[in-house]
């Protein structure tokens, strides 16, 4: 069974997440929720993020909202002034 995407996949993020063994199971427990959930946000076949969990990434990694969680088409467009 195939399961479609509602999101394009975190890639860079899950990278960030292996390279700095950071364990799913560790940021699911930091965001209340489960591992499944937390697999289903970073692959893109469940919900998205929501504002508050990426608050608390960032905060927490200190990370850049934009540098990993925005679609860099869509920043480039706001920027080129296109919607």
């Amino acid at each position: 069974m195939v399961t479609e995407r509602r999101h394009e996949p975190y890639v860079k993020f899950k990278t960030f997440l292996i390279a700095n063994n950071i364990k799913q199971r560790d940021l699911a427990k930091l965001l209340g929720k489960s591992t499944s959930a937390l697999n289903q946000n970073i692959n893109g076949t469940g919900g998205d993020f929501n504002l508050q969990e990426l608050r608390v990434i960032s905060s927490t990694y200190g990370i850049s909202i934009d540098d990993f969680f925005i679609n860099s088409k869509v920043s480039n467009m706001k920027l080129n002034g296109r919607k």
